[in-house]
């Protein structure tokens, strides 16, 4: 990195000249001088004549008499500081320098500034390059002849590249660049500045980066320190800092900059021709994956959009999250589809949340959002699909509910969530009748349900099992019907509730007698007429020689939605972030098309009621 800094260091200076020179020109301070050092005293002259004659001892014999005949005064100030010079120049440093800290006490500020000058020169020259440092600080801001000015620069520089105290030594390269004249030296400054920067933890540089002057060479080379940095680390809110402060200079036309900023874009704001997936395509789960896979893949052709790169999440947690990382860091992702699991999904959405990527989940849980700001549930939830139910019973008049449900963890989580939306809705909830996994034989358990006032029954298993109890109250006397009359042998009418992993495309076929009217909770019905839905059904088929299913409808939709948003000019991650919370949309051959503000399905479910053969809406 620093063989970079130094290589590019005269492109970036050549890119900051015409500014920095307007800046000189406009901010340049009065050269230090005093009226003292043109008209001195007639012994401080020939202690000057002395010294150019290369009398050395007879100078120093003179200077000192005439400081201890005039003690107090400015003219001894100043014979004090010549004395200095005069030791520091033969290589006494340790024996001039009391004579430079008494000089810089001078009222006459001019000797004071030379002499801290030459104090710093001294301090360096003794190998103290912290206090060197500390001591020519004060002065960048001066401007002395043109000898003691380069020897500024020399000090300040030296005394920079051997310092622990990067940040002031960057403080002082700063000052110096903005007032301090050209550098005698450009390359040796230029290296300084890197090695300082390369010195610099990257908690100093970012606390510096608003202390340095915006666009001189200083704090560029920090902003690019910090820029790197933030790409490797992929830290969104240092990648933004430190690209911005670069865009505002003439440094950012440089072509090695100006890929660092695009690099820094495509971080920030993602690839818009890239869509990420995660997805369990190997292990517990692959089925569900392998059918959002086919999905998704079916909508690229379709839609001509974004490029899909698919990652396997294997269901796993750890690598999910190297996963959804190389999707971020080394594909640019603007969006990823999935994961489909509530624990892969918080794995995912740490690096999500990190780059700011939006993340469209194929988990069902109410939780899932929790996993951070950038998480989108694509999936109806069992409490959406609950919902929905009951709205559609309460409004057919009924208000009495019971659920039939499997003494397992889904069956049980049904039961207390199906109580609730029933409370919600203002309904009668009777206590849900339980029954063993696996049961057969449901003759008891439906003549509980029946001993209720409940006929709104809520079957909480799957469509197998529903083959085996729909009968079972029929041949207790109790019907669902579409409408009209009951059968003769009937003797009372009940409702049933199916969410959608009650349902099967076979179940009609085993039980549609006594299915009739019942009420469905089904994003994606794949016998509908639809165009859109004919279109799918036929084109997934021909593709993949089977009838698509509820996830492949989701994997759909799920590409076809960010692909839309994209289209509609949404190309970063934020933009399509924000677009997708605000309802974006489009036609869905599920019933998702579009996001709350709360990232959730903005719609409810599809409700279908059973009619004959068929699902027909419940609208």
């Amino acid at each position: 990195m620093a063989v970079w800094h130094v290589s590019c260091a005269g492109m970036v200076r050549s890119a900051l000249s015409c500014v920095a020179l307007i800046l000189l020109v406009s901010c340049a301070p009065k050269k230090v001088e005093s009226p003292l050092e043109k008209a001195p005293p007639s012994e401080i002259s020939r202690a000057r004549a002395l010294a150019s004659s290369g009398d050395t001892a007879g100078a120093q014999r003179a200077y000192e008499a005439f400081i201890i005949d005039n003690q107090g005064t400015t003219e001894a100030d100043l014979a004090r500081l010549e004395l200095g010079v005069l030791g520091s120049d033969i290589g006494r440093c340790q024996r001039a320098i009391p004579h430079f800290e008494q000089a810089v006490q001078s009222a006459d500020q001019a000797i004071a500034l030379r002499a801290s000058l030459h104090l710093a020169s001294c301090q360096l020259q003794l190998g103290d390059p912290e206090r060197a440092l500390e001591t020519v600080g004060p002065l960048a801001g001066e401007r002395f002849s043109a000898e003691e000015q380069a020897l500024l620069w020399d000090t300040a520089v030296i005394a920079a590249e051997q310092t622990t105290s990067a940040a002031l030594g960057l403080s002082i390269l700063d000052t110096l660049i903005e007032r301090g004249g050209p550098s005698p030296d450009p390359p040796r400054s230029d290296a300084a500045v890197t090695v300082l920067v390369e010195k610099l933890t990257i908690e100093e540089a970012t606390a510096l980066l608003g202390e340095l002057r915006p666009g001189a060479l200083p704090q560029v080379f920090v902003s690019m320190r910090i820029l790197r940095h933030a790409l490797e680390t992929q830290d969104p809110d240092l990648v933004a800092l430190s690209s911005q402060s670069l865009r505002g200079t003439d440094a950012a036309a440089d072509p090695d900059l100006a890929i660092l900023l695009a690099r820094a874009d495509e971080f920030l704001h993602g690839n818009p021709y890239v869509v990420g997936a995660l997805l369990p395509l190997s292990g517990r789960g692959r089925e569900v994956g392998l059918q959002l896979l086919q999905g998704m893949q079916l909508a690229a052709l379709d839609e001509g959009g974004p490029e899909l790169v698919v990652e396997d999440t294997a269901g796993d947690a750890a690598q999910t999250s190297a996963a959804v990382e190389s999707l971020i860091t080394n594909q640019r992702v603007i969006a990823v589809l999935g994961p489909v699991a509530s624990r892969t999904t918080d794995a995912a959405a740490r690096s999500a949340g990190r780059a700011a990527v939006p993340l469209l989940s194929f988990s069902a849980s109410d939780d899932v959002t929790n996993a951070g700001e950038q998480v989108f549930r694509f999936l109806y939830s069992p409490r959406d699909e609950l919902a929905a139910l009951v709205g559609a019973a309460r409004a057919r008049g009924l208000s009495r509910f019971v659920v039939l449900y499997p003494d397992h963890g889904y069956g049980r989580t049904m039961e207390r969530l199906f109580d609730q939306e029933v409370a919600a809705a203002g309904g009668v909830y009777c206590d849900g009748v339980a029954y063993p996994p696996g049961t057969k034989s449901f003759v008891d358990y439906v003549r509980t349900v029946l001993e209720t006032s409940c006929d709104a029954i809520l079957f909480a298993d799957v469509a197998d099992q529903v083959a085996l109890i729909a009968p079972t109250f029929a041949a207790e006397g109790a019907w669902s019907i579409g409408g009209g009359a009951l059968p003769e042998h009937a003797e009372r009418k009940v409702h049933f509730l199916l969410p959608s992993p009650s349902w099967s495309a076979k179940l009609l076929g085993r039980a549609q007698r006594y299915l009739q009217g019942a009420l469905v909770a089904l994003p994606f019905y794949e016998a509908s007429e639809a165009s859109l839905n004919q279109h799918f059904r036929t084109a997934y088929e021909t593709r993949y020689a089977r009838a698509p299913q509820m996830f492949a409808a989701y994997g759909y939709d799920a590409y076809r939605l960010i692909s839309a948003t994209l289209r509609q000019g949404n190309q970063t991650r934020e933009a399509l972030g924000n677009a997708l919370r605000n309802g974006s949309s489009l036609t869905a051959v599920t019933s998702m098309d579009s996001f709350s503000s709360e990232r959730t399905p903005a719609k409810p479910p599809q409700i279908y009621r059973v009619r004959g053969g068929l699902l027909e809406s419940n609208d």
